[in-house]
């Protein structure tokens, strides 16, 4: 084996344990959640508890509608934005 060999398989390896030691100290945890995550969670969930998170997050949302269209919530800036158009 030639020394360009040699440099190569010493860089794989080298890569190869630093991708472990990551991996084993959690630096490529994922630690934030992805919506894939977060409906593969609630896929696990039994049917119950899905449809009252599901009751939630619409109950929020219409209150989120509510306050929009009420102008609740909004920033002075926002507020003098819309009075503008």
């Amino acid at each position: 084996m030639d020394l360009a060999g040699i440099v190569i398989w010493a860089v794989l390896i080298g890569l190869a344990l630093w991708l472990l030691l990551a991996i084993a100290f959690g630096r490529m945890s994922g630690k934030g959640s992805t919506a894939a995550s977060i409906t593969a969670f609630h896929d696990m969930q039994p049917r119950d508890k899905q449809n009252a998170v599901e009751v939630i997050v619409e109950q929020k949302a219409g209150k989120k509608l509510e306050e929009q269209k009420s102008g609740e919530g909004m920033d002075e800036e926002e507020s003098t934005k819309e009075d503008e158009r």
